[in-house]
């Protein structure tokens, strides 16, 4: 089972095109070496949000501190956000249920109901 973690941080008036710039540079990190299965971000005008994808009860933001990337990448974001990120939980959620066309969970046909009978015996 997948889980999310959704962080929202609120942005400075003005932040906007900074805010911007940070994220078309990507991510401090190499997502592929971390144990998140998908990333996304959302802006508004006043706040951005972080929506990270993986295994149920592994989702944490902790990452080595003596990176210096991510430390140039925190105080880049510090100068963009008007206060502390909050974490928001899951409410609410549905999915489509996406299914192969022609594959179907129905019961075999039984004696009468098709040319062979079941085709499958017990």
């Amino acid at each position: 089972m997948s889980g999310r973690l959704v962080v929202i941080a609120p942005l400075k008036k003005g932040a906007l095109a900074r805010a911007r710039e940070l994220l078309e540079e990507g991510p401090p990190f190499d997502l592929e070496r971390t144990h998140f299965d998908a990333h996304e971000v959302f802006i508004t005008d006043q706040e951005v949000v972080f929506l990270f994808e993986g295994p149920a009860g592994s989702l944490t933001l902790e990452f080595p501190g003596q990176d210096p990337a991510l430390w140039k990448a925190a105080a880049a974001w510090a100068e963009c956000l008007a206060g502390r990120p909050r974490i928001a939980r899951t409410a609410f959620a549905w999915r489509r249920i996406e299914t192969d066309e022609g594959v179907t969970f129905a019961p075999t046909p039984g004696p009468g109901d098709s040319e062979g009978g079941d085709l499958y015996s017990p």
